[in-house]
């Protein structure tokens, strides 16, 4: 019976030896994060980015050339930019001269739609000159926010 029970205690052995990677009498136990742990992550996450995401709006500039001066170009073909208000023109002018109102609301529509796409295509964003190490603070502190916020927000419960 001895010989069948150190057997035994040999076999538990070796199998706790395999589950703690060759070491001996120490067995891995599972993490576990604590919510307090979590929340502090997720709080250092978003302030990291949003302060990096602060100074890189800081650092940039915004310009346009004006809607109404100079032409609107697609591609090849350019059109003046004071152009863009006859589609809303004409939509008002069906607004108050038909009686079935629906064609006149879709071409008012569009007029507007068309006006918002040409002062967004008329917008430049300009970088300004900045050093190097603003350069990587700024995207270290987006990284490093977006990643803890992932961390966070995209873990494993148990």
């Amino acid at each position: 019976m001895s010989k069948e029970l150190r057997e035994l205690e040999e076999e538990i052995r070796q199998m706790q030896e395999m589950q703690s990677g060759g070491k001996r009498g120490k067995i891995k136990k599972a993490r576990t994060v604590k919510p307090a742990a979590e929340l502090r992550k997720f709080f250092l996450g978003l302030v990291m980015l949003g302060a990096g995401l602060f100074w890189l709006f800081q650092r940039t500039t915004v310009a346009t050339s004006g809607i109404f001066g100079g032409a609107l170009t697609f591609g090849n073909f350019s059109v003046p930019n004071g152009t863009v208000i006859i589609p809303l023109f004409i939509g008002i002018l069906l607004l108050f001269f038909m009686d079935n109102r629906i064609f006149g609301w879709i071409v008012t529509t569009i007029g507007l739609a068309i006006i918002v796409l040409a002062i967004v295509m008329s917008v430049r964003i300009r970088f300004n000159a900045t050093s190097m190490f603003e350069y990587v603070m700024m995207f270290f502190l987006i990284g490093g926010g977006c990643g803890l916020l992932l961390r966070v927000l995209f873990r494993q419960r148990d």
